[in-house]
């Protein structure tokens, strides 16, 4: 290749175009050409080169952990924290026969100081740092699809029949298997009889359910290899322009089924994937398994940028169905319809994306026996803490008797709440306000509820009290009083509780039965409880608070760090600090609306 070749080519990387003449010439005239084989390592956390890498043809993947996180292709470089800060966490190998560009470390280094855009590209202000994070996440996600192998999705398991097999006891297999599909084993290959099929060649020919399956299957069934790239199959499935395919493994045994809806669902989020895989598992281990992607779906669509109300919706309606199948699976069907499983704070209004902690209940019907329910309900907390639910640090779980007790128990303790509050009882009737029912008998929840909102007629001492709340933490009212030399705040006590306290004291007092912090703002808005700018402000500071803390918390998973509710200012860009400064401004305006709607200031 040509120096003019060569600068060409880097001119149309960037940031090497931000370099001059002089600084172009001296990196080309220190830049070799090199070759590396497939499975070499180039960086590791013991091995730092002396190159800076710029990849001409081939393909290198970074690792973390052993976890396959980026691959690099034509025109990328990667790791330069490597030859800046001398240590790489990282290791990187040629996946792919490489030639590539080598620029010599001191002269890279020197280039740094040389041109500050340069620098800048590479030493990221705060502002570039977290869209670079971003799109590096995104990336990633791309990434990981495109080298991700057929095993790695959902593989339904086949209904398989034999030859000479009657069509009526297939159809009866395949409804056991809970399964559209039915496949036909004749002698060394396999057959296919969809839905489709079964209308087109039995019921508008008028044939008879007597007949043998291999009279109307379709040979042979097309199929892919397990250990087959994903992207493969789904370039078979819409070339053939069919819907599912087989799977076989190394020995060319029928492992199972890959629907295209699957393949599809995997390239965007896996949210299907994982949905499918709840309904269908049979066993808590396979439950487990199923809920352990939530937090690649939840990293995905914040990559992706999706609003942190809709990301919180999905994973809410996930995390239900876990709970819902679990209480299934854990719970001896003549029990489960005498009681009603319920998630309750932060879970019963769909809010808490990371598994921060579990809030959950049990309502037993009045005349059943409560004691034959504690051991299922140990068993019920144990397992969401095997399956990363953390324990709540209040005991606000199911398997505390008192979370777990009839109907009439729940009347007499919310009497109490109301009649004898204080501090504590205020926050027990705010979860249980907010609760949800999963699972069983859905009915003793609402008949609770009507039972609480009859209580509170004509209570508006005890409602100024409740809605005293929303004032418990300070809010900061300058940039200056949160960027502080600790700089950590807790986003949660400083922004999220005061809205959500405040809007759930208003739905309390309107006996608005949604749970949602932003639904009860819509309904609030609807009944003219909330003017239309005061809601619209509330809507967006709230989401704004909860992104910021999404964000860390996902930092924080990713450095293995405990899970708190913290952000570091410092490490915002300017415009999220505006973003959050403006926030806060609305959280004490709406403080200000809860003291003089609940007459706050006239009670001590």
């Amino acid at each position: 290749m040509s120096l003019r070749d060569q600068k060409a080519f880097l001119s149309n990387i960037h940031p090497f175009e931000v370099l001059d003449e002089k600084q172009m010439d001296k990196c080309i005239n220190h830049m070799d050409i090199a070759y590396y084989p497939k499975d070499s390592t180039l960086i590791n956390p013991e091995n730092i080169p002396n190159y800076f890498f710029i990849i001409i043809k081939g393909i290198v993947h970074e690792y973390k952990d052993e976890e396959l996180v980026m691959d690099y292709h034509h025109e990328d470089s990667f790791d330069a924290n490597s030859l800046i800060y001398g240590e790489s966490k990282s290791t990187f190998k040629v996946y792919e026969d490489l030639i590539c560009y080598e620029l010599e470390k001191k002269i890279f280094l020197e280039l740094i100081e040389e041109n500050s855009e340069f620098k800048n590209f590479f030493l990221n202000n705060l502002v570039n740092k977290i869209q670079t994070l971003k799109n590096k996440e995104y990336t990633s996600e791309l990434s990981s699809f495109m080298i991700s192998r057929v095993e790695d999705t959902l593989i339904h398991e086949a209904c398989i029949v034999e030859k000479n097999t009657k069509l009526t006891d297939a159809i009866a297999k395949s409804i056991e298997y809970k399964t559209s599909t039915i496949i036909v084993k004749k002698d060394n290959e396999y057959g296919i009889i969809t839905d489709s099929l079964l209308k087109m060649k039995v019921l508008l020919e008028g044939r008879d359910l007597n007949i043998f399956v291999e009279d109307i299957a379709i040979f042979p069934l097309l199929t892919v290899h397990n250990d087959d790239y994903l992207f493969e199959a789904l370039t078979l499935l819409i070339k053939k322009g069919i819907k599912r395919v087989g799977v076989t493994n190394s020995s060319n045994e029928l492992i199972g089924i890959l629907e295209q809806l699957d393949v599809l669902s995997h390239f965007a989020n896996h949210t299907y994937v994982v949905d499918t895989q709840i309904k269908k598992a049979k066993t808590i281990e396979e439950l487990k398994l199923a809920s352990s992607d939530l937090i690649n779906i939840i990293r995905t669509l914040n990559a992706k940028g999706v609003k942190v109300n809709h990301i919180s919706n999905l994973i809410g309606q996930l995390n239900t169905k876990v709970y819902k199948k679990l209480y299934q699976l854990i719970v001896p069907p003549e029990l489960q319809k005498n009681a009603c499983f319920i998630v309750m704070g932060s879970e019963g209004r769909n809010e808490q994306i990371v598994k921060t902690d579990q809030d959950n209940a049990l309502v037993i019907k009045d005349g059943i026996e409560v004691e034959q329910y504690r051991p299922y309900m140990q068993k019920m907390t144990e397992t969401l803490i095997n399956f990363g639910y953390p324990r709540c640090e209040g005991n606000i779980m199911v398997s505390n008797p008192f979370w777990c007790k009839n109907v009439k128990d729940y009347q007499n303790e919310t009497a109490r709440w109301i009649e004898a509050p204080d501090m504590q009882n205020y926050m027990d009737l705010a979860i249980f306000f907010d609760s949800f029912a999963v699972a069983g008998d859905k009915d003793l929840l609402i008949n609770l509820k009507d039972n609480l909102f009859n209580k509170l007629h004509d209570k508006d001492v005890f409602m100024a009290y409740f809605a005293k709340a929303t004032l418990t933490f300070d809010t900061p009212t300058t940039v200056a009083s949160f960027m502080t030399k600790t700089h950590n705040i807790d986003i949660k006590k400083v922004g999220i509780f005061p809205i959500v306290q405040g809007i759930r004291s208003l739905a309390l007092r309107e006996k608005i039965r949604e749970t949602t912090t932003v639904k009860r703002i819509k309904i609030l808005q609807d009944k003219k409880i909330l003017e239309n700018d005061m809601a619209n402000e509330l809507i967006e500071a709230f989401d704004v608070l909860c992104t910021l803390r999404l964000k860390a918390q996902l930092e924080q998973i990713l450095n293995k760090q405990k899970i708190n509710n913290e952000v570091d200012t410092h490490s915002l860009g300017k415009i999220e600090r505006d973003l959050l400064k403006d926030s806060l401004k609305i959280v004490i305006a709406f403080k200000k609306f809860i003291v003089y709607t609940f007459k706050i200031d006239k009670i001590s």
